[in-house]
This record gives structure tokens, C-alpha cells and sequence, in this order.
């Protein structure tokens, strides 16, 4: 369970320590004394894999070991490294930010004699987890280690119900704060095993949940060792579970569980080493779409690269889809091996948080952007990867306008409904109706109100919804002037929460968190006018 508020710790390094030992009742600490205890010797050459914030890196350091420490969040180093210069210790340790499944690509062989890692494996996927423990097999000397403090599934039937029913809630609240989630292990010493290694559990904590692990290279891996280096064939289809997807996806797609495939290779038709290279990411109505668009007209490799289960456009803006994931995703599928080609096609939406120029650099593979929408993938390659203005252009048409305010209205609606229906059940429906109303009018209307973003768009959304209560009024049922002022703050709170939140549904425009200061200054100045004007005239 640790692992799963950690997601949120890792955006504030400075708490990340006291957190994660809280979460995991002063455990985590004591299994890693035990990898020093065990493990650490004098001038002991040392790789740790996720370092976080530096407490394991620290505390081997002083124990004499040579550390070299990687981590992708560059935060979290910056905290370890003060840590460790606090101790007068930087002589001995190198920090560097990387991505695990570049390890192989920065060492030599037989480099360390120890690899260390804690509640790290449980982040990565099935495919960078295979890779990664295959690469520190070549990492690590004679005699050498690898040490794994993670979180596990437990065993025990009841350890692990109990176990489930204490993550499900914390996982749904970490989704909440940070757009993330994690899942344990699995059967991993079964999983290393596999890989090539023999390994005994030393020390296991919480029921199980938290175990630390020490494997050394053993017999040659066996069959299912290494992932295969295409995990499948992606062809179009509709079952139930697609359909049930869809419904999710409607309605709920931004609320977990995200429905995502496995990151990894696919073929699509039957491509040959000639054939083009697809990258995308790892949400499955995403994947979907693109296999319906090409399949039967194009054959090619698509490379799914691990964005947490985001559309590619909300991933690479929020930083779930990068130059390093699609880098990492590369090494893993081994995809030079496959093709003669080093021409990858990436969504243009995604170049707002994908670098280009990094791939090229990094990888050596050269960065075309196709079109913006994938039905025009077929003719972009007929015209050899030469895009039209039709093709480079983000349209928002109707149909999509409404698709996506049913998905924000399936969360926002939730959010605002439910304390309605217990606290003020009177008010559900009108406010129901005003709310659906307000979202997908402002669906239809949206190319024509003025306004760059969500948040201008909503002052001339407001005018047009107390128009509409004024005709109501005058037409239908008069209301006490109380009442119209109680409706008229609470239509100008809609439309403006309507057009502020829902902006983040086109990608023609900012995300909606640029609006949330205003809002809340918009909030505060409303619950202020409802407080004061009914008291000054005395309708209280």
C-alpha cells in the first residue's frame, strides 16, 4: 500500500521521508538497514535503481559503499543530493538523472556488486520490469547481488482481502491527487526465477505486503525469461468487454480504473522489417481508434509506449508521455532488431511534452509527426509522410465537443450532484438540469463565444443563462426577487465552472488547471455577495 500514496509524495520531496515511513508504520526504514547490514561493505560498488529522496542511498554511503544513484524525477534528486552533501558524503556518491531502462545503455558491464532498488519494480510495467532485471544480470560482477525492497501481493487469502480492501480506497484517492496509481508484484520470485536469477525473500513486513528480496544470477533464464519482442497482434474488434469499455470511456473516462493495454510492440497486418513504426500511448479507446483507422490498408509496428493509461495529448502535457518513456520503450522492445528503418510517426499531439530533438539525439531514431488525427494515417504515408494543412490542423467539431463534456460531466457531475442530493435534495434536479444544460450548450456554442480560453468563454455563457432566467421569470413563473438572486449567483458559479473546467476537454486550449486560481477567487467573491446583499436588504 505504500507504494500507492507514495504517487503523491513524489511531488513533494520535502515530505516524501516522514510520508513514506508513516505509510508504511516505520517498516521501510528497518527492511532497508537490513540491505546495509547485509550487503554493505567497505568500497562495495553500488547501483540503486529509483533512489527517491536518498535515505537508502545515504545510509550506504556512510556504511562505505561507492553509490551510483538514478532516479527520473529530478526533485527527488535534488533532494538526496542536499541530503548527502549535508553528510559530507558526495564524494562517494554519483547521482544521475535516468530512466531504469536506460541503465544498460550508460554502464559497463560487471560494473556493481550490489544493485539495489526500493518500491520501484512495482512501478514499471510488465515489459521494463522483464527488461531491466535482464540488463543487471550483464550489470553485475562476479559474486554480484541485486537487493529488492517491494511492495507485494501477499499470499494469504486473508492477508490479501484485507489487504485489497485497505489499497482500493487509497488507490482511488492518489488517482485523485496525482492522475496516477500502482499496482504490486505479482508472484515475482517466480518472475526472477524466469529472469535468471535465484533469490530468497529475507525479510518480509505487513502482512506480507512489503517484502525484501536478495537474488544472485543462477541457472540461464528459461522460457519465459525475456518478453517476447511483439506482444501480439492488434486487430479490430467489438465484444463485450469493448463495449462495456466504451460505456466506461463515455461517461467515466477520467476516473479510474483507466482502461489501458499493455505497453510494448504490436503488429497491425502483417509488417515486415520495411514497414513503418507507430508510437502511441497506452489508453485503449486511444489504441483502439488507431488500429480502426490503419487496419486493412496499412501494415506496420506499433510501439505503445507506457502513459499511464492518458490519451496521448492530457499524457504528454501532463508529463506521463516523454522523449525518456518512448526512449525506454524502444530499448525494451528491442525494435532495432526488427526493422531497417529508423523512422518513428508520433501523434502530433503529443509534441506539447514528447522531445523530439532528445530522441533523435538519444536514440538515433529520426521523429515524424503525423497528423493530428489517425483516419488521415493512410494518406499521409500514400504521400510519403508529407502532410497537408488539413491534416496538420486540431479541429473540434461537434461530435467530438459532445463526447467530451459527456466524459468531464460523468466526473464533475459526481462531484457536485452527490453533496447535493444529501445535502440540498430539493435543489437536485434544477441543479441537475442546470448543469447538463449549461455543459452541453456550451458543447454547441463553443466555436462561436468569444474568448481564448474556458474562462472568458464563461462571462458571455453567464449572460446567456441569466437570459434565460429572466425569460423564464417573465414568461413562465414569476420568482421573489430572493430566489432570482439565489439562482442568478448560483447560474454565474455554473457557467463559470462550466467553461473553466470543461476547457481542458479541447486541445486547442490551455489545461483547465490554469483557471483554478480565478475560479476560486470567482468562488469566494460569490459566496461573499450571497452572504452580504441578501443581509443588506434585508431579505434576512
Amino acid at each position: 500500500m505504500a507504494t500507492v500514496f507514495m504517487k503523491w509524495l513524489e511531488r513533494r520531496p520535502q515530505d516524501y521521508d516522514r510520508g513514506i515511513q508513516l505509510l508504511t508504520l516505520g517498516k521501510l526504514g528497518s527492511l532497508q538497514a537490513q540491505i546495509v547490514h547485509h550487503l554493505i561493505f567497505e568500497e562495495t560498488r553500488v547501483l540503486e535503481i529509483g533512489c527517491g529522496t536518498g535515505e537508502l542511498t545515504l545510509i550506504m554511503a556512510q556504511a562505505g559503499a561507492e553509490v551510483t544513484a538514478i532516479d527520473i524525477s529530478p526533485p527527488m534528486l535534488a533532494e538526496a543530493e542536499r541530503k548527502v552533501d549535508q553528510a559530507g558524503l558526495a564524494d562517494r556518491v554519483e547521482f544521475k538523472v535516468l530512466d531504469a531502462a536506460l541503465v544498460g545503455d550508460h554502464f559497463d558491464g560487471g560494473s556493481f556488486e550490489l544493485i539495489v532498488s526500493s518500491l520501484t519494480f512495482s512501478e514499471m510495467t510488465t515489459q521494463v520490469r522483464a527488461y531491466v532485471l535482464k540488463t543487471c544480470l550483464t550489470l553485475l560482477a562476479q559474486g554480484g547481488r541485486l537487493a529488492i525492497l517491494d511492495e507485494v501481493l501477499p499470499e494469504k487469502l486473508a492477508a490479501r482481502l484485507f489487504y485489497s480492501a485497505v489499497r482500493i480506497p487509497l488507490r482511488f484517492l492518489t488517482w485523485l491527487l496525482t492522475r496516477t496509481t500502482t499496482h504490486p508484484l505479482r508472484d515475482f520470485t517466480t518472475t526472477l526465477s524466469h529472469a535468471g536469477y535465484t533469490t530468497e525473500v529475507i525479510a518480509s513486513e505487513l502482512g506480507g505486503s512489503l517484502q525484501l528480496m536478495i537474488a544472485s544470477p543462477g541457472k540461464e533464464p528459461g522460457g519465459m525469461a525475456f518478453p517476447r519482442t511483439v506482444l501480439g497482434r492488434l486487430q479490430h474488434h467489438t465484444s463485450l468487454r469493448t463495449l462495456l469499455i466504451d460505456i466506461w470511456a463515455t461517461f467515466f473516462r477520467i476516473l479510474p480504473p483507466y482502461p489501458k493495454i499493455e505497453p510494448g510492440l504490436y503488429a497491425v497486418g502483417r509488417p515486415d522489417p520495411n514497414s513503418v513504426v507507430l508510437v502511441t500511448g497506452n489508453f485503449d479507446l486511444t489504441v483502439r481508434r488507431l488500429v480502426q483507422a490503419i487496419e486493412g490498408k496499412v501494415s506496420a509496428w506499433v510501439l505503445v509506449v507506457d502513459s499511464a493509461g492518458i490519451n496521448v495529448w492530457c499524457a504528454a502535457g501532463g508529463g506521463f508521455l516523454n522523449a525518456e518513456r518512448v526512449i525506454g520503450a524502444l530499448r525494451v522492445s528491442e525494435l532495432e532488431e526488427i526493422v531497417h528503418h529508423r523512422d518513428l510517426i508520433l501523434p502530433q499531439l503529443c509534441a506539447n511534452g514528447v522531445d523530439g530533438w532528445l530522441i533523435r539525439r538519444e536514440a538515433s531514431w529520426e521523429v515524424h509527426w503525423g497528423p493530428v488525427r489517425a483516419e488521415d494515417l493512410p494518406d499521409y504515408l500514400v504521400a510519403g509522410k508529407d502532410k497537408t494543412d488539413a491534416m496538420r490542423w486540431v479541429r473540434f467539431p461537434l461530435k467530438d465537443r459532445l463526447e467530451m463534456v459527456t466524459a468531464t460531466l460523468g466526473f464533475y457531475g459526481l462531484i457536485i450532484l452527490i453533496p447535493v442530493a444529501i445535502f440540498l435534495r430539493e435543489l437536485f434536479w434544477p441543479i441537475f438540469i442546470s448543469l447538463v444544460g449549461l455543459s452541453y450548450f456550451y458543447a454547441v456554442i463553443h466555436p462561436w463565444l468569444p474568448g481564448r480560453d474556458g474562462l472568458m468563454k464563461s462571462l458571455p455563457l453567464a449572460l446567456i443563462a441569466l437570459a434565460g432566467l429572466a425569460t423564464y421569470v417573465l414568461l413562465w413563473e414569476p420568482l421573489p426577487w430572493p430566489r432570482i438572486f439565489n439562482w442568478s449567483l448560483g447560474l454565474i458559479g455554473l457557467s463559470v465552472f462550466t467553461a473553466a473546467e470543461l476547457q481542458g476537454m479541447s486541445p486547442r486550449m490551455r489545461g483547465e488547471q490554469a483557471n483554478w486560481g480565478w475560479e476560486v477567487i470567482i468562488v469566494a467573491a460569490l459566496g461573499l455577495t450571497y452572504w452580504l446583499v441578501p443581509q443588506a436588504l434585508g431579505w434576512r
